[in-house]
């Protein structure tokens, strides 16, 4: 009996200890080309969540032969990172001189003005896509 009792506690204690969905929303995108290096930008935006914890694992976009990657700054560096953390009913800010997405090996017809669909891979909340116009750093 006792361990029939024990067992049947067990499912409930899973679902308590489990973190509420993410709901992600994107907003304020937009994205610069690199001053240093042809064909390289970076990508700036808020990612907001109103559910439960999450994290951006990665990036695409549908141009050949471009490198994505999550970036970060340490140390007046920047850094490749593997993940950029969303927390629960919080926000992340991808930001110049912070984390960002950098794209690499662009083609040359990308520039000011240009628009890309960017899709961000997030941990529990799978693929979201949206538009990202390249302009002027302020």
């Amino acid at each position: 009996m006792l361990i029939a009792a024990v067992l049947a506690v067990i499912p409930g204690a899973e679902i308590g200890c489990s973190s509420p969905p993410p709901q992600i929303s994107l907003e304020g995108q937009y994205a610069v080309l690199s001053p240093l290096f042809v064909g390289a930008g970076s990508v700036f935006l808020t990612i907001r969540n109103s559910g439960g914890r999450d994290e951006l694992v990665g990036a695409s976009i549908g141009l050949p032969n471009t490198v994505i990657e999550l970036h970060d700054v340490r140390d007046n560096r920047m850094v490749r990172v593997e993940k950029i953390a969303v927390p629960s009913r919080g926000s992340a800010e991808l930001t110049p001189a912070g984390r960002h997405i950098m794209i690499f090996n662009m083609p040359k017809t990308v520039k000011e003005g240009s628009e890309i669909t960017v899709t961000l891979r997030f941990e529990r909340s799978g693929e979201k896509s949206m538009p990202v116009r390249f302009r002027k750093e302020y």
